[in-house]
């Protein structure tokens, strides 16, 4: 859709909610959507609409928010954090009470001064940068941190008994990878392991992946670590095996999707993850998202899905009780306690941060298993 087209879409939209208004209907809840909606690693994004998307049918299905629909104002920050700034102060001219997203955390860490200078309440379902945390401001955050989940990883490799690991940086996402590396790096060391050495790409001076790929395995290490996006790290596994290396490979949390698989193929079979869900979870809550997340989108619901469905969950429970007490959202939301999410209950510390429960998963027969 061109910026024009979307213009009139939204002017209409704006038409006919003032004309609802007039006729005595409820003026609607709106709420901002940010994500990557283009280019490559698109797919998180697009299984986070989706999710909310599913979300926002259901709330307003069951009377919306105190009788007060919700209303999705959904805008693509394309991974530029300068984008993602412009599109925060677009949504407080739009006048939502919240938003969801956005999904990396360079975007989020760009985000965050203008969040703060217009008191919107955002809740990013999977930014996770260290630095972002344990900080008194209106970003609220559902995933764990870097430096929880690299320390997860560190543990790992070492009970697996590697003993050096050579890591690749995707750099359009610095903000996330230089702080995964940080957390991952003081982890392993303390373990007894060494990095022997980090690779960054996806900068000004280097295209492509194959001297990336060169350069992890001049490195001479027990196994490859990757903090890459999804599609990033299958071409970095394409080009680590299309030169005869058989080392261990492992992934980030960033890219467990299922792109990864489809792009990565043979390449990325034995990979090494963690992932901040269940994919297997049997239990009825989890199986009816699940079913029908595949039937309305045809596929399956991914990390960033199971993760956008709970930031949603919590925003629409704090949305209630803000109506019922006309306390601010931001107050709201740090008093719920044990929302139960699709996996697990939900909770924000007095910093807004949380917590995911993790499970480390390998790449076998084109799917993610236990190991």
């Amino acid at each position: 859709m061109t910026g024009l087209r979307a213009l009139k879409t939204l002017m209409i939209l704006g038409s006919s909610v003032l004309g609802l208004a007039a006729c005595g209907e409820p003026e609607p809840v709106r709420v901002g959507f940010i994500a990557g909606l283009s280019g490559a690693g698109a797919d998180t994004g697009f299984a986070a609409r989706n999710a909310l998307l599913m979300a926002v049918d259901d709330v307003n299905a069951n009377g919306g928010i105190d009788g007060h629909p919700v209303e999705l104002v959904i805008r693509d920050d394309q991974k530029d954090g300068d984008i993602g700034r412009s599109h925060v102060d677009e949504f407080s001219s739009l006048n939502v009470a919240a938003i969801i997203g956005p999904i990396i955390s360079s975007v989020g860490n760009a985000m965050l001064p203008a969040i703060n200078e217009h008191q919107i309440v955002t809740i990013s379902p999977t930014v996770s940068a260290f630095e972002l945390s344990g900080k008194d401001d209106h970003l609220f955050r559902i995933n764990s941190t870097t430096r929880d989940n690299a320390q997860s990883y560190a543990l790992h490799q070492s009970r697996l008994g590697r003993k050096t690991i050579a890591i690749a940086l995707d750099q359009a996402n610095a903000t996330f990878t230089n702080s995964w590396a940080d957390e991952f790096t003081r982890a392993f060391t303390g373990y007894g392991g060494v990095v022997v050495g980090s690779v960054p790409f996806n900068n000004t001076a280097q295209i492509g992946f194959s001297l990336p790929a060169e350069q992890l395995l001049a490195l001479q290490s027990d196994a490859i670590l990757l903090v890459a996006n999804s599609f990033d790290s299958a071409q970095l596994a394409l080009q680590i095996r299309k030169r005869g290396a058989t080392h261990p490979i492992i992934a980030a949390e960033w890219a467990a999707s299922e792109q990864l698989i489809a792009m990565g193929g043979a390449a990325v079979e034995g990979m090494e993850l963690l992932q901040s869900y269940d994919r297997n979870d049997q239990s009825a809550q989890f199986r009816s998202f699940a079913q029908a997340y595949e039937t309305r989108f045809k596929a399956r619901p991914g990390y960033t899905s199971v993760a956008t469905h709970d930031a949603a969950t919590m925003l629409f429970s704090g949305l209630k009780q803000q109506a019922q007490t006309g306390m601010p959202l931001r107050l709201a939301l740090l008093q719920l306690r044990d929302i139960q999410g699709l996996q697990q209950p939900l909770n924000f510390d007095q910093y807004g941060d949380s917590q995911r429960k993790t499970y480390h998963v390998v790449i076998r027969d084109g799917q993610f298993v236990a190991p």
